[in-house]
């Protein structure tokens, strides 16, 4: 509370007013405004004193728009393209763009994950007002492609887990001190969550949210000594025509791009590639000859190494491209995925469900074999999920796909949706594969990659790699 002559209070900013003045329901249906605030307050429990009667302001001066825009007015008339910042993804743009907020500074960051560290390079800046100068940025903390490129450029690196999480992990208590709240990981997590005070503030505790604490505290006490690498691609869409006349042509980008990702598999000798499905596109006229044997010399080049390579079916394979699929297993240069864990390495544990239409999500009873419980589980779909997809007609949503898969599932390698990034559905992590054929992406900033998946002990990683092209 605040000094003995004023009054001051406890309350939370619910929402912005038309002349950005916070605004603070009461519980009887009237409301106060707190003055022009930042947009970063809305949602927030803050302390503030009245200063009329039925209006009051922030203690933390620093929450008040014209008081903090006038202490970052420097910094932010001093940014110039070229320089060099530092921070965290923590939102999107309304146009959906990743972006690093940090001292009156909003700069976009195509590309970019939710939650990834990020060093950037101012490339334009496009416009300030009293509270921000907008700017657009590239990473410059990625690896630079040697030789003739095959091996990409990583433009993306975020640690999944730094402990192998088990599915029940007891009673935990709450991290804030003197608070006697005990239960499990995600009942303590939703406690701190569903508290309206300064202390039981994720930010102020150090962590990046409830997942964070989440995942920090549910772990197996399990050492993994090993390491095992998983190269993830998806939607390669072999066979899609990409030239004016309309026809299929060998030398197309669609080709390059998934040739690319095998040169990298190869170099890096990775343990498995894994696609998440639409490695062809079948237009219903059949997968050419020629596509079926591009993708068949790409395919030998793994099974000659021993690199095994895991699918599931899209939904533009459709009948012609299952055929092949079919066939390439009977050859040995495909294992479909299903309920049982495809074991890889000494620390992965692979599963796959194909496209299913949504009736097909209906049921929650998906993985009735045995799991494998002392390794990281990665189940592998192709579907619109809800809500990280845009479309009106989705098959599922996160949580149908959460209760699906089990507990012993620790991530989820998506593919369908031609983006790239990192949903996090409470614990679990949605990753989404991209596409390595670049001109059927649906954003201007999604670039031809693929993700590499990284067990080393107890930890997981994932990077996000651009192919050249």
């Amino acid at each position: 509370m605040g000094n003995s002559g004023e009054r001051t209070f406890w309350a939370t900013i619910d929402r912005l007013s038309n002349q950005g003045n916070g605004v603070v329901e009461k519980d009887d249906g009237s409301n106060f405004i707190v003055g022009p605030v930042r947009e970063e307050a809305v949602g927030k429990t803050v302390e503030v004193r009245m200063i009329g009667p039925n209006e009051a302001e922030p203690v933390d001066s620093d929450l008040r728009k014209d008081v903090y825009a006038e202490r970052t007015k420097s910094t932010a008339q001093d940014l110039s393209v070229g320089d060099i910042v530092s921070g965290r993804i923590l939102k999107r743009s309304a146009e959906g763009f990743p972006l690093l907020e940090k001292e009156g500074i909003r700069i976009e960051v195509p590309g970019a994950e939710l939650n990834e560290e990020v060093k950037i390079r101012v490339e334009e800046i496009s416009g300030s007002n009293s509270q921000w100068v907008t700017a657009t940025g590239i990473p410059v903390n990625q690896d630079i492609a040697t030789g003739d490129g095959h091996e990409g450029s990583v433009i993306g690196d975020v640690e999944l887990y730094d402990e192998l999480p088990t599915s029940s992990s007891g009673t935990v208590a709450c991290p804030v001190s003197g608070c006697e709240y005990t239960g499990d990981p995600a009942s303590v997590a939703g406690h701190v969550s569903g508290k309206r005070d300064s202390q039981h503030d994720w930010s102020q505790l150090g962590y990046a949210g409830a997942n964070a604490y989440k995942r920090k505290i549910s772990t197996t006490g399990h050492e993994l000594q090993s390491q095992t690498s998983l190269l993830h691609l998806s939607d390669s869409h072999l066979g899609a025509s990409l030239t004016k006349t309309g026809e299929y042509s060998s030398d197309s980008r669609c080709l390059t791009g998934f040739r690319r990702a095998i040169d990298i598999s190869i170099e890096r000798e990775v343990d498995a590639v894994l696609n998440t499905g639409d490695l062809f596109h079948n237009d219903r006229h059949g997968i050419p000859r020629s596509v079926k044997d591009a993708a068949q010399d790409q395919l030998t080049r793994l099974a000659e190494r021993d690199i095994p390579f895991y699918s599931i079916d899209g939904d533009h394979e459709r009948d012609g491209g299952r055929e092949v699929l079919r066939e390439f297993e009977r050859h040995g240069l495909v294992t479909q995925l299903n309920e049982t864990p495809q074991l890889v390495g000494q620390g992965l544990a692979l599963y796959g469900r194909d496209f299913t239409p949504a009736t097909g999500w209906e049921s929650t009873s998906w993985l009735t074999n045995p799991p494998s419980t002392d390794r990281f589980g990665i189940a592998a779909i192709h579907q619109s999920i809800k809500p990280i997809s845009n479309s009106d007609w989705p098959e599922c949503t996160v949580d149908d796909v959460a209760a699906t898969v089990g507990s012993h599932v620790h991530a989820i390698a998506a593919g369908h949706l031609h983006r790239t990034g990192i949903d996090w559905n409470e614990e679990l992590p949605f990753v989404l594969g991209g596409t390595t054929e670049p001109q059927r992406a649906r954003q201007a900033s999604i670039k031809p990659v693929v993700g590499l998946f990284t067990q080393d002990g107890n930890s997981l990683r994932h990077q996000r790699v651009q192919l050249t092209l």
